[in-house]
């Protein structure tokens, strides 16, 4: 089980992607904007985050680009319906990051969390 935050101006959006991963027995927290995420990564523990990209206000990659709130996290999703982002979130260089296309597959962000903590449980 993992705790992970989710983060989309679209509460829709927060609500369907908790629902799936509590489903396979994780913790969710959801944010409606950035300012929110990042004050919730400030002040709480999370192993993941999931974050769309644009958002008003803060957006996902200004939120990502804080260090101290990014400081202990497991990986980062990125979720976009823009292909350019991609390429800014790797320019980043954050090897623990993954970019998700909109629509997201369920399927597939869980396939993405398990793969992230997989992998950091290989490490320990």
């Amino acid at each position: 089980m993992a705790r992970i935050l989710v983060v989309d101006d679209q509460p829709q959006i927060t609500k369907i992607t908790a629902m799936f991963l509590k489903q396979r027995g994780h913790e969710v927290t959801r944010a409606t904007g950035g300012e929110a995420a990042l004050d919730l990564l400030r002040r709480q523990t999370f192993d993941l985050l999931i974050t769309d990209v644009d958002m008003p206000g803060m957006n996902g990659l200004s939120l990502i680009s804080h260090d101290d709130a990014m400081d202990g996290l497991q990986g980062v999703i990125v979720l976009t319906g823009r292909t350019d982002y991609e390429l800014l979130a790797v320019e980043q260089g954050r090897r623990n990051l993954r970019t998700m296309p909109k629509p997201l597959s369920p399927v597939r962000l869980t396939e993405m969390v398990e793969e992230f903590l997989t992998a950091d449980a290989s490490v320990s």
